[in-house]
């Protein structure tokens, strides 16, 4: 697997993708350079790209990377997960995990959608295409 971890000061974001066969090990190390930039830039907001994962985790594997993605996370940041559809069920039940316990992440199959709101200029589900998961799809 391999992530890669890329600061985009325009946005004011971190752009972290993972490609290949998942592995939680290298996924908690690339989050971890990921909380060392938002600390060190002052930053809130995440882009995680996943479309290029050949696997997606077990239930098990979905809890950690929730306790993960959770411990250090700005207040009041927001993190956007980009995915295939066929991993949008996971997806979905990551972004409850998450949400349950303050943070804002949202699910996206549009990686054009998911930059837009990553950057605020997300205006409201309702009028956009069907690329949010959450809003547009219902329920998987």
């Amino acid at each position: 697997m391999t992530c890669s971890v890329i600061p985009k000061q325009k946005e004011k974001c971190v752009f972290l993708t993972c490609a290949g066969d998942l592995r939680l090990a290298e996924i908690t190390t690339a989050w971890r350079e990921v909380q060392i930039l938002l600390a060190e830039l002052g930053w809130k907001r995440v882009l995680l790209d996943v479309t290029a994962l050949q696997n997606g985790p077990d239930t098990a594997d979905l809890f950690d990377l929730a306790k993960f993605f959770w411990r250090n996370f700005p207040k009041s940041g927001r993190m956007a997960l980009v995915v295939r559809w066929d991993q949008s069920t996971h997806a979905k039940l990551l972004e409850a995990l998450l949400r349950s316990v303050g943070v804002y992440l949202t699910v996206f199959v549009s990686e054009e959608m998911a930059e837009a709101w990553i950057s605020e200029n997300y205006r409201n589900a309702s009028t956009g295409s069907a690329g949010l998961v959450i809003e547009n799809c219902g329920t998987i």
